[in-house]
């Protein structure tokens, strides 16, 4: 079943790869620095499903990742895992896993005004 996008996910979606300074976040870690400039050219890569509407929009369930570095972390869950351990710690890492278990949608339309305001802060 295809996820639908809409609005807020594309605010979203602008937020985390404006965010990224327009690099890849595996691809820079990997000590690739030049690959993939640009925040237009990366992918959202979420850590668990957009299905998952507690965590959809919750910024350390997503990492700015090129096409290459997103279809290799999706085809590989066990270093997926390792990859966004690295990047948020055990501490950040195991209170998302708690807000993906809590049941019910963050408010929307603050979540919109939120990243807007971002995204605005962001292009300054």
């Amino acid at each position: 079943m295809k996820i639908k996008i809409d609005a807020l996910d594309k605010l979203f979606s602008k937020y985390v790869r404006l965010l990224s300074g327009g690099h890849c976040k595996r691809c820079w870690l990997l000590k690739k620095p030049n690959s993939y400039k640009g925040w237009k050219t990366l992918h959202c890569a979420h850590y668990h499903s957009r299905g998952d509407k507690s965590t959809r929009w919750d910024k350390d369930n997503v990492v700015a990742v090129c096409y290459g570095c997103h279809s290799w972390l999706d085809g590989h869950p066990l270093q997926k895992t390792e990859f966004f351990l690295e990047i948020l710690g055990q501490k950040r890492f195991d209170a998302l896993y708690k807000r993906n278990q809590t049941l019910g949608m963050p408010d929307r339309e603050a979540l919109k005004k939120e990243f807007t305001e971002k995204i605005k802060m962001l292009e300054a």
